[in-house]
């Protein structure tokens, strides 16, 4: 069982398909003949969101997709929903290696899924998912203790975080800014307490430059299709505004 990831044109009427599977993590197949129709005229689907049952056959690398049955009603999202979609089937794209199974990781995966089928974009539910992403990579995140010396955070204190390093005091430091983050407020995301705006930025900025820092210059179209989405919205209501 799986989901499918990516996709991309291969050749004239094939695709080349990375699915992410309970059994054999991110696997990566060439789907011969999925962009020409059958002589019915019907072209087979691959859907993304949604649970399919594929098999395939290969000794290499690249596998030969056989069969992808959808094993529930296709999956289609809209909005947020689905630009949070995009992103985590793009981040799991760049990040999860070939041929290694996460099953925690694949179960999270379904979880969120199933919120974003419903309509729910939970951004506390999507940290939680990039920090299982990076626990089961091997890239956890030390959000207990300062780096240097081993001592407990304070909560009236501000931290850098440094990947493959950890929290590190800021100590010349005397305000917020960017890639700066309160104590109180990491400690507050470590305990998965979301209460404050605060505790949510601060959950949201670490945890993007960390995966940035693992990503090693990639870009996420996703994130581009979305700061799109969002000036486009922000056009719309200037010009209702202009016109009322």
């Amino acid at each position: 069982m799986g989901f499918v990831l990516h996709t991309t044109p291969y050749r004239e009427t094939s695709l080349l398909v990375d699915l992410l599977t309970v059994h054999h993590g991110r696997i990566r197949c060439v789907a011969k003949g999925y962009r020409k129709p059958n002589k019915k005229g019907i072209s087979r689907a691959l859907f993304p969101y949604t649970e399919h049952q594929f098999s395939w056959q290969g000794r290499g690398d690249l596998k030969t997709l056989i069969e992808a049955d959808v094993i529930q009603v296709p999956v289609f999202l809209d909005s947020t929903c689905l630009f949070t979609g995009l992103y985590v089937n793009e981040l799991f794209y760049r990040l999860l290696h070939e041929h290694d199974p996460h099953e925690t990781l694949f179960q999270q995966y379904k979880k969120i899924l199933c919120q974003l089928s419903q309509g729910r974009s939970d951004e506390r539910q999507l940290r939680e998912l990039e920090m299982c992403l990076l626990e089961e990579l091997g890239y956890g995140l030390a959000l207990d203790v300062e780096a240097i010396d081993g001592n407990p955070l304070l909560g009236d204190k501000l931290y850098n975080y440094i990947p493959e390093r950890g929290l590190v005091e800021c100590v010349k430091q005397t305000k917020i800014v960017p890639g700066v983050y309160r104590g109180s407020d990491i400690m507050a995301f470590s305990a998965g307490e979301f209460g404050h705006v605060s505790v949510t930025r601060t959950a949201k900025q670490l945890l993007r430059s960390v995966i940035d820092f693992y990503l090693g210059g990639q870009k996420l179209h996703s994130r581009e299709l979305y700061r799109q989405h969002l000036m486009s919205v922000e056009r719309v209501a200037d010009d209702a505004s202009k016109e009322s």
